[in-house]
């Protein structure tokens, strides 16, 4: 196990980083993960206007969730989050990170 392995394990353990959630995937059944959530600001350029937008961001470990696509949704609480658009993987392959809607 990498530095990195062990350091992303650690995020994902503690409990003041990430949170419980289930995974609910288009295909297949439905499995407990640990969820870190994340809710940045995004801005845009529109004509001489900046735009801001509140945005909603998941990340989770690849081990936790092998194959993540669009539609593919995570219950927090009691809030279900869908993946919208491409998730991405980080530049060590450990963990996704997935735009997400309020279902």
């Amino acid at each position: 196990m990498t530095a990195f392995e062990s350091a992303i394990k650690a995020i994902f353990a503690d409990l003041n980083m990430a949170k419980d959630a289930t995974y609910v995937p288009l295909q297949g059944e439905n499995r407990p993960v640990r969820v870190v959530m994340r809710a940045p600001d995004v801005f845009a350029n529109v004509g001489r206007s900046l735009i801001e937008t509140p945005s909603a961001v998941l990340e989770v470990q690849v081990s936790d969730c092998p194959v993540l696509v669009p539609g593919d949704s995570f219950i927090v609480g009691a809030v279900t989050y869908t993946v919208q658009g491409e998730p991405r993987r980080d530049s060590e392959q450990l963990t996704w990170q997935a735009d997400l809607y309020a279902a």
